[in-house]
Formats: C-alpha cells, sequence, structure tokens
C-alpha cells in the first residue's frame, strides 16, 4: 500500500516525547516494516487551530500543497491518527474526497459535551465531520470505542490496543546487577517512577507519589524510590522529596527510552498515580519488565493494570490509601512475585503492538 500520514495533534518526529507520539510512530514503523510506502501528508500542526484565526491563512495554503504533495504520491489510503476537538483533520476527508481513497482515522476521539461550549463547538463539528466522513476508525480506549459507536456503524469502527515492541522491554538480569550496583541499592527493595517533570498532571502525580513514598517509608524503612525524568518542576520536586523522605528518592533525569529497561530490570516496583493519564506507555513497559504497578485507578492505569493481578489501583487523590498499597506490595512478597509472574503475560497477551498492528493493517487491505 501507499499510505499517505498525517498527526494533526502533534507531528511524528515532533521533538518531545509523549504517549502519543511514540503510538503515532509505532503505527508508522510497523507499516513501512510491513513493506508499505508511507509519506508524511503534512507536519502543519492543527492543535488548538480553531481557536487561533491568526494561523487560518496558513492552513488554506497548506491546503495547495498538501493536494499537490498527494497527487504526485497517489496513495492508496489515507491515514490520521488521533483527531480530537482540540486538534481535528482540516485536510484528510476532503483530500481523500478529491483524491478517490478511502480516508481512515487510528484512535479516534468523540465526546458530546463539547458541543454545548461555543468556543469548543466548532472544533467539535469538524472533528464529528471527519469521523462520519471515514472508511473506517479505530479506537483504542474503551471509552472512547464506546463514545464513537454512537455515531459510527459497527462495520466501521473497530476496537484495537496501544502496545510495545516487548522485547525491547524484557527483564535483563544483567542490567539489573549492573544498575543496582552503580545506585548502591544492595538488596534494598526499590520503586521506580517515569514521568516527564512538567509543571501538571504529570508533576501532580509524582507529588502525590512523593508523600505516599515518605508515608510508606516511615513504616518500612528499607525502600528506596528512582524517579526517572526531567522538566521545570525537578527542583520544586527535590526539595519536597528531600524533606519528606530524606535521601531515599533518588531522581535519576532523563533515561532515553531505549536504555529504560535496564532501570526497570533494577527495580522491583513500578509507581506513578497517573493523574489524568489517558493511557500511560511507562505502565507497559515496566509490566512488560516483569513490575508490579502502583497507581491511581483512573481511566489510563485501569486500563493498563489489572488490578490484583497485575497491580494495586486507588482512588484518585487518597494518598493514604496509596502509601498503603506500597506497603502492601513492598512487604508481602509473595503478592509482588505473583504479580511480576503474571504481568510480562498480560502485556504479551493484549498490548503486543506488532499483533494488535498487524489486525488493524488487515483492515486496511480490506479498504483498498
Amino acid at each position: 500500500m501507499r499510505i499517505a500520514f498525517f498527526a494533526p495533534h502533534k507531528p511524528v518526529d515532533h521533538p518531545v516525547p509523549s504517549g502519543d507520539l511514540m503510538i503515532a510512530r509505532g503505527l508508522r514503523d510497523f507499516l513501512i516494516d510491513s513493506g508499505h510506502r508511507v509519506e508524511i501528508a503534512s507536519r502543519e500542526r492543527l492543535w488548538k487551530i480553531i481557536e487561533s484565526p491568526g494561523r487560518w491563512p496558513s492552513v488554506f495554503f497548506e491546503y495547495g500543497r498538501i493536494l499537490e504533495r498527494m497527487e504526485k504520491f497517489r496513495p492508496d489510503l489515507w491515514i490520521t491518527y488521533h483527531s480530537y476537538h482540540k486538534s481535528p483533520d482540516l485536510y484528510g476527508p476532503e483530500i481523500s474526497q478529491r483524491l478517490g481513497i478511502p480516508y481512515v482515522i487510528y484512535q479516534g476521539v468523540f465526546a458530546t459535551k463539547y458541543r454545548r461550549n461555543f468556543r469548543t463547538w466548532p472544533g467539535y463539528m469538524a472533528n464529528k465531520k471527519a469521523l462520519l466522513y471515514s472508511a473506517h476508525v479505530f479506537a483504542n480506549k474503551e471509552i472512547d470505542f464506546c463514545n464513537l459507536s454512537r455515531i459510527i456503524i459497527p462495520e466501521k469502527l473497530s476496537r484495537t490496543y496501544p502496545g510495545i515492541n516487548t522485547d525491547d522491554f524484557s527483564f535483563c538480569p544483567h542490567s539489573r546487577k549492573d544498575v543496582r550496583s552503580q545506585l548502591g541499592l544492595g538488596k534494598t527493595t526499590t520503586l521506580i517512577s517515569v514521568a516527564m517533570l512538567r509543571e501538571d498532571v504529570k508533576a501532580e502525580s509524582i507529588t502525590d507519589l512523593i508523600q505516599a513514598f515518605g508515608t510508606a517509608a516511615g513504616d518500612t524503612p528499607d525502600m528506596r524510590l528512582l524517579i526517572a525524568g526531567e522538566g521545570e518542576a525537578r527542583a520544586r520536586l527535590e526539595k519536597l522529596a528531600e524533606k519528606v523522605a530524606g535521601e531515599k528518592i533518588v531522581f535519576l533525569g532523563s533515561i532515553p527510552r531505549k536504555e529504560l529497561f535496564r532501570y526497570y530490570s533494577a527495580a522491583d516496583v513500578f509507581a506513578f498515580p497517573g493523574i489524568n493519564e489517558a493511557l500511560g506507555m511507562v505502565y507497559l513497559e515496566a509490566q512488560c519488565a516483569g513490575l508490579p504497578v502502583v497507581a491511581y485507578s483512573t481511566r489510563g492505569p485501569s486500563e493498563a493494570v489489572a488490578h490484583m493481578e497485575t497491580g494495586l489501583l486507588s482512588p484518585q487523590g487518597d494518598i493514604q490509601a496509596l502509601a498503603e498499597n506500597i506497603t502492601e506490595i513492598v512487604r508481602n512478597t509473595e503478592l509482588r512475585e505473583r504479580m511480576k509472574k503474571a504481568a510480562p503475560k498480560r502485556i504479551k497477551r493484549i498490548f503486543d503492538l506488532r499483533s494488535n498492528l498487524a489486525q488493524v493493517e488487515k483492515q486496511l487491505l480490506k479498504l483498498i
């Protein structure tokens, strides 16, 4: 297949890492590795485009450039990754119609609450138009699948799952020994958290984690918490960590994704509350390496983690419950070992990237 690929929210080569970016790149790379030719239709970012009239002329001129490029490329179909009310796809439906090719949305999102506000209504309608024009829509979250079912007929809607290359995050005993020696962890039970330390819900989650860890460490002193990530909130969080738990919390800074498996392997538990987390690829990565998870029972962690099977989840904002779950999973070695074995099996069964995207590829081939 010759595929036109567009990500209106954030181009696939955007320099700032995120879970959405990893999913988009995973889809693109899979299609290329499978022998298909993928052409980036545009790198124009449409995030908040509706409320930015100063950018509208650039959208108009980019439309002409895309059409010219795609007429030369002659794609068999168009795939848009992640269209929603803040970043609606304003190009794909029109250009697909001009070229006479199927139009597909991967990770479609639909929520009627945005039609009730005059500020969000235009974006809501633009996104709805793209969804209704689609030859097929893939939803990789349960809530999105349910919402999309209200406007998309079953034949044009598929429930798929995000995923990771499981070989990239398998447990590595050599790395465990090496990293633990390097950090002087000895036999200490070690938790690890991975997040961008920016001043938003990410830093809010780490703040809750530090406070919960401080409470748990008071009852179970032989514990350490490693925090991997970088951002403007780091200095503030380091001060809080020192105040709450002294030297028991260690900030590792930014760790390249290809090196994360080494640090997951060195730890015993993965902990990240996940406030407003859409899914959280780090939950998948950590479980693949055999780490039980401690998190909040919000939408993202609840989809990625099986409560009492591969981790312990508690209500958002309940720091005491979060601390109790940390204590339980650290002290209860039998529970931890059971989850350690179950977690990789579940990830490989449900969240294996190549297996999941192979199903997407089959549907795309049907469309052409």
